[in-house]
């Protein structure tokens, strides 16, 4: 086992000093790119900052905003449970490599990994002798190991965007734009607030965003075995959320902020401060060449995160520092900063990938169990590809021609395990964020103290002019942090016209107020309150009908 192991921990060594070196080739042989080449971007190294963290503790992650008017450089230090992700990937490989040398022997066999999920191609060699013949006898090496788990589990860091909503926003605008003049002018102001009510589609007393869209997509409940050559649903291109040190990042922002065309960028081009450029410019020329971009990693970030992917406690994210110039506003689940033309929102949500894929798997035996007898068969499967191809052998370890309930979950449970050594960082584009205007304290939902608002804050928006023009309107995108997350059946992230639950604040104050706020916006009113209307007065210090948080912090003194 230590030999095992030991080898691992030497072969990964050798494997990053093999890619820097041709990394390092690659970015000086490259002086373009071409226009069309658009990727996902992953983040396969943790360069730990020793300044800001222990090495042992957190990975810093450094990824750049191509935002319209320059990059913004953001760096997440990412641990869980007090681990860098690269060193609960390594983890994970010793336990898999003791859990698969069922004799002992610090080796690995073909035969051990017949039956892990991570080594589906072994059973094909069962019960078949000639293929047995052909197939190679050694055990495997620690570079077959370390390329199934990365093959399962994927890169350390994936960035991914979504634009989704940036057209549910325009909803939202077309709700407000009630004459459909393309502005907002003061007399639909005044009546936005009516006009948003109506939208309350559930009668909870308050408006998600998906309530704003007018013709609502009907889902299916549950999941729907996808086809294994299907494409992927929604937008997985992360086009403006890049690596920050991916070798042709250099050549990406010159691309789209060199004005003058001269392979160099200077501090306005960048949207930086002089200061702030003469940081990098290592020749003191006033500009920046590719090759000094290539430095953007190291530079003072814009933001520093710190972000736990295992903590549940809704404190799981932290700010470390930012820029003297930003407008920032930070609590436990989100980070907002504000500047000239864009607003910018990061936000962490916890999230399981083991109860997620066992949710997705359980969704899928029951749709595809059509006589309901607690098993799959071959005829049950026979419209699902996937299933057909390789996952109900897999699954049907004993050989019997049924896959059990049982069966589908230890297999499910076996291949997500590597997915919570990841992180997936996704950039929402908002639009021009109309939402989240009107959402003033970014809860995710408009409540009725927000409406009573409703007004004033668009009078806020338009200033001295007569009208809303969307167009003058100032971007607005959103960051959101999470564990990586796996699902054989269909995608447990896929897009849909509901509310993300990123944008939906968690619940607080007092146990029996979060009980009451039954559509959780962080008021009671007098319908959601259980208790005598005169207690309800009591509490309701500004006589506003609305009980807040802190108005609820304030009930012991009422009731003894």
């Amino acid at each position: 086992m230590i030999q095992i192991t030991t080898a691992l921990l030497a072969c990964r060594r050798r494997q990053c000093t093999r890619l820097a070196a041709m990394f390092a080739l690659v970015a000086c042989a490259m002086p373009s790119v071409n226009r069309g080449e658009d990727v996902d971007v992953v983040d396969t190294v943790s360069t730990v900052d020793a300044s800001q963290q222990p090495e042992s503790s957190f990975g810093r992650h450094d990824m750049v905003l191509l935002l319209p008017t320059g990059p913004m450089h953001l760096r997440v230090m990412i641990s869980s449970e007090g681990k860098s992700l690269e060193q609960s990937r390594q983890d994970y490989l010793e336990r898999l490599v003791t859990m698969l040398d069922t004799d002992m022997d610090g080796k690995v066999s073909r035969d051990e990994t017949s039956n892990h999920p991570l080594f589906t191609t072994s059973r094909r060699f069962q019960d078949n002798k000639f293929l047995s013949s052909l197939r190679n006898k050694r055990p495997f090496s620690e570079q077959e190991l370390a390329l199934a788990v990365d093959r399962a589990a994927g890169q350390m860091v994936t960035y991914r965007q979504n634009n989704a909503l940036a057209e549910q926003d325009l909803s939202v605008f077309n709700v407000l734009d009630q004459n459909q003049s393309g502005l907002i002018d003061r007399s639909e102001m005044r009546l936005a607030a009516a006009g948003i009510a109506q939208r309350d589609s559930d009668f909870d007393q308050c408006i998600t965003f998906d309530e704003f869209l007018a013709e609502p997509t009907d889902t299916m409940a549950g999941v729907v075995v996808n086809a294994i050559d299907q494409e992927p649903p929604g937008s997985v291109h992360a086009e403006l959320l890049r690596n920050a040190s991916e070798p042709i990042l250099p050549a990406r922002l010159v691309r789209r902020y060199d004005g003058d065309r001269d392979a160099h960028l200077t501090a306005k081009e960048l949207g930086w401060s002089d200061h702030r450029l003469a940081m990098i410019d290592t020749d003191k020329d006033q500009r920046l060449s590719m090759q000094e971009l290539a430095a953007v990693a190291d530079a003072k970030p814009d933001l520093t995160l710190q972000v736990d992917l295992s903590d549940t406690s809704g404190q799981a994210m932290k700010v470390i520092g930012h820029g003297d110039d930003d407008s920032i506003s930070a609590r436990d689940d989100l980070v907002r900063i504000k500047r000239d033309g864009m607003t910018l929102g990061v936000s962490y949500r916890y999230r399981d990938p083991l109860a997620e894929a066992t949710s997705n798997a359980s969704a899928a035996f029951n749709a595809i169990d059509v006589d309901a007898n607690g098993y799959l068969d071959r005829d049950e499967i026979a419209d699902h590809q996937r299933f057909e191809r390789y996952l109900f052998d897999a699954m049907d370890k004993d050989g019997d021609d049924r896959v059990f309930a049982d069966e589908m979950m230890d297999y499910v449970k076996e291949y997500t395990e590597p997915a919570s050594t990841t992180c997936q960082v996704t950039l929402l584009d908002t639009g021009n964020g109309f939402f989240q205007l009107l959402d003033g304290n970014a809860d995710g939902r408009i409540s009725i103290r927000e409406l009573r608002a409703c007004e004033s804050t668009l009078l806020a928006i338009a200033g001295d002019e007569a009208e809303i023009n969307p167009s003058r309107m100032t971007a607005s995108y959103r960051i959101e942090i999470k564990r990586g997350g796996v699902s054989l059946f269909g995608r447990v992230d896929r897009p849909t016209a509901e509310t993300p639950a990123a944008l939906l604040a968690p619940p607080s104050g007092p146990i029996w107020f979060q009980r009451m706020d039954r559509n959780g916006d962080g008021d009671l009113t007098w319908d959601e309150f259980l208790g005598p209307r005169d207690i309800f007065h009591k509490l309701d210090q500004d006589q506003d009908n609305l009980i807040d948080r802190s108005e609820a912090s304030n009930a012991d003194k009422f009731t003894g």
